[in-house]
C-alpha cells in the first residue's frame, strides 16, 4: 500500500488523509503484553534464552514481587532484567509444564478472560487479573493448581511492577489422568 501512496503522490495525485497510513505504536496494548508475560512465563525452561525473553517484557528498573518460597520470609523482590532471569532460572529449577492462565468468568452464557485495567499516577496502565497458576512440582512430579491474581504496571511498553500473589492455602493437587476407561 505505501508504495502505490508514493507512486500517486509522485505523480502529483492528491490522495485523501483518509488513505494514509496510520502510525504504529511500537508499544504493545496492555492486555497484549499481560497476555505475553503468561507466554512467556509458561515457556520457561532450562534454556537461558527462556528467562532473557521474559526478562525483555522488564523496564530497566522494573520490579517483580512474589511472596516468600519454602525458605523464605517476607516478599521475595526481583530487580530488573538480571533479577527476573534469576528468577526465570529459579522457576524453571523447581517447576516445569506450567500452564499458567488467566482465570475466565461466565455469565448470561457468554466466556470472557477477565483484565482489569486503569491508569496508573506513573501515567501508564495497570492490569490486574485473577488467573489459575497449574504446574508440575519437580521434586516429588506432583502437579497442582493454584487460584491467585497477578497486577501489572506497564510504562512504555514494559512491566516496572509486577506483583504475583497465590492463594498457597487453596492450592489443590491435580488428580493424574485415569489408566483406565470409566464405564
Amino acid at each position: 500500500m505505501r508504495s502505490i501512496l508514493a507512486f500517486l503522490m509522485a505523480c502529483g495525485i492528491c490522495v485523501p488523509a483518509a488513505t494514509a497510513q496510520p502510525a504504529v505504536s511500537a508499544d504493545p496494548s496492555p492486555d497484549a503484553l499481560v497476555k505475553l508475560w503468561f507466554e512467556r512465563w509458561n515457556a520457561l525452561s532450562d534454556a537461558t534464552e527462556t528467562h532473557d525473553a521474559l526478562a525483555t517484557l522488564y523496564a530497566p528498573d522494573g520490579l517483580h514481587l512474589t511472596g516468600p518460597d519454602a525458605d523464605q520470609r517476607g516478599t521475595a523482590t526481583f530487580r530488573g532484567p538480571d533479577g527476573v532471569r534469576a528468577l526465570a532460572a529459579r522457576m524453571a529449577t523447581i517447576s516445569e509444564k506450567r500452564t499458567w492462565r488467566i482465570e475466565t468468568d461466565t455469565a448470561r452464557e457468554a466466556t470472557a478472560q477477565l483484565l482489569h485495567l486503569t491508569n496508573g499516577p506513573w501515567g501508564g496502565p495497570a492490569v490486574a487479573v485473577q488467573l489459575v497458576a497449574v504446574q508440575t512440582d519437580r521434586a516429588t512430579q506432583k502437579r497442582y493448581a493454584t487460584p491467585g491474581a497477578a497486577f501489572f504496571q506497564i510504562e512504555g511498553g514494559k512491566f516496572r511492577r509486577v506483583r504475583i500473589y497465590l492463594g498457597e492455602g487453596e492450592r489443590a493437587e491435580v488428580e493424574a489422568e485415569p489408566t483406565r476407561r470409566r464405564p
